[in-house]
């Protein structure tokens, strides 16, 4: 067992967990068109946990196909297979009733924000639940406005309400998304 169901202790274990993580950037989220930054600071990190139908990951090498899904498992997926169970825990005990298939990693740090967008390839609700010490950071969703993720669980359907997340001050946000997408549920992946 990885998590004690008390929120807030899961939540700084959760933060351990991330921080020992090897992030990378996909290229749809690399640019100025999803974050801001300052010059100077560091760049965020946004990274997807599961599985993909991209195939292709370099000119010499290709992601691995599970066969049990039908697609391409990320790269994070590969190198860090424990964390599904990790991450199934944490669902399972604070958020139960959302079915979800992935989970996009955010990490940012001073003098970084989000823009307002949607997620164009999510189906359904999604779960955002955030970590750290920061000041900021704050996410605001239409129609419900700005809220600390880190002390609120928030489910809304990301594929159609616009969201973004204002800049963060001191400290490192790590945020993740658990969502739905064009594949199978979570209950009929074979792992």
């Amino acid at each position: 067992m990885y998590f004690t169901k008390d929120f807030f202790t899961d939540s700084a274990l959760m933060y351990d967990y991330l921080e020992q993580l090897h992030l990378y950037t996909g290229s749809e989220r690399s640019g100025e068109k999803f974050f801001t930054r300052p010059k100077g600071t560091k760049k965020p990190e946004s990274t997807k946990y599961g599985w993909t139908w991209k195939k292709y990951l370099s000119p010499t090498k290709n992601r691995e196909y599970d066969p049990s899904v039908g697609l391409y498992k990320t790269k994070l997926l590969v190198e860090y297979p424990e964390l599904m169970d990790i991450f199934k825990e944490y669902s399972n005990i604070h958020f139960p009733n959302l079915e979800w298939k992935q989970v996009t990693i955010n990490k940012m740090e001073s003098g970084n924000s989000i823009k307002e967008h949607v997620d164009k390839i999510n189906v359904g609700d999604s779960v955002l639940v955030a970590f750290g010490d920061y000041e900021g950071g704050l996410t605001y969703v239409e129609g419900m406005g700005e809220i600390d993720c880190r002390t609120q669980i928030t489910r809304f359907n990301g594929s159609k309400l616009k969201h973004s997340v204002s800049v963060v001050h001191g400290g490192k946000r790590y945020s993740l998304v658990f969502y739905n997408n064009k594949t199978k549920p979570m209950a009929d992946y074979q792992l």
